[in-house]
């Protein structure tokens, strides 16, 4: 069995290695013995959610592992469900972590407001009448209602969020937004709702999404821009900042620069709309990152409570054409 490797694994045992195997098992079954014949790498084998899998060519679902079967004659591909190194890493790890523990809470805030939904509505204009849809950070997977007549197959960084996604979607599957593990031309169209900003090497993003989308086809997606009362940041009012990997005016400047347009999305939003918004996981780290979950939930309460009745909520959707 020849089994190829990408990112750290390849620097620990080579790009490619050959394993002899003697019989058919099953994948997981083959990975244990990889990690048995090279023991430096079996603390990175351990936890697979963090790897997309490809068998002579076709990307492996989790549940699959323990049913399909390998041979010597056959090709396995181990790619890191999260790219890059240092910094950059670090904080994917972060935002992993986040969304983990966000899906609940994320779900509760849009059963309250159809906030996400109404983004990926702005996104469909666009797209209609795509067939085959990339799902790019796609959380809990909305758009399966909103693409009822399309196939979308999400991909996403959180494993609880890919659990859920799997439910609604045509296929969701654990990896890294800015390296996908799709061939070229494989999508009709590609999308990131509310998910750009969170991609740190965001520009690496947009192009491997343009990669994998055909001629005709479009990269589509929407951004948080930021909360505004009078024209003034009313979280720089308070004293807050909402941090992001991918600033808005970097992902514009990257937009603008691959062909794509944009336009401006504003809604009128209440103080309470802001406190569950700011009460995902997710999203209160943005605010107070390095703390525990409780104490930057007891801070957003305590301190977006003082923001106006109501306030536009400043977003923008764009769109690259293929």
């Amino acid at each position: 069995m020849i089994v190829r490797f990408v990112g750290p694994l390849a620097s620990k045992i080579g790009k490619e290695v050959e394993i002899s195997i003697g019989r058919e098992i099953s994948v997981r079954e083959a990975i244990e013995k990889i990690a048995e014949a090279y023991p430096q790498a079996e603390s990175d084998l351990s936890d697979l959610s963090f790897y997309s899998i490809s068998l002579n060519g076709e990307l492996l679902k989790k549940d699959e592992l323990e049913t399909r079967k390998v041979r010597d004659d056959d090709l396995l591909i181990l790619i890191p469900a999260i790219a890059g190194g240092g910094k950059e890493k670090k904080i994917k790890l972060i935002i992993k972590r986040n969304f983990d523990i966000s899906t609940p809470s994320y779900d509760s805030f849009e059963g309250k407001y159809g906030f996400f939904t109404k983004l990926a509505l702005e996104m469909r204009k666009r797209i209609e009448s795509a067939e085959l849809i990339l799902d790019v950070g796609c959380g809990t997977g909305i758009l399966g209602e909103i693409f009822p007549d399309s196939k979308v197959v999400g991909v996403d960084i959180s494993s609880d969020m890919v659990r859920v996604a799997r439910t609604r979607l045509y296929d969701a599957l654990i990896g890294d937004g800015s390296r996908l593990p799709f061939k070229n031309n494989s999508f009709d169209a590609a999308v990131f709702n509310a998910v750009i900003f969170l991609i740190p090497d965001g520009e690496n993003a947009l192009r491997d999404a343009m990669r994998v989308v055909r001629e005709n086809g479009a990269v589509c997606g929407t951004y948080l821009v930021g909360l505004y009362e009078n024209g003034n940041e009313v979280l720089e009012e308070i004293g807050l900042r909402h941090s992001l990997p991918f600033p808005w005016r970097r992902a514009e400047k990257a937009i603008e620069e691959l062909g794509g347009v944009t336009q401006e999305l504003t809604f009128r939003v209440g103080r309470e709309f802001v406190l569950d918004f700011y009460s995902i996981p997710a999203m209160s780290n943005a605010l107070f990152p390095k703390m525990e979950l409780e104490k930057r939930l007891e801070l957003v309460k305590q301190n977006l409570s003082n923001l106006p009745d109501e306030m536009d909520f400043v977003w923008r959707v764009f769109q690259i054409s293929v």
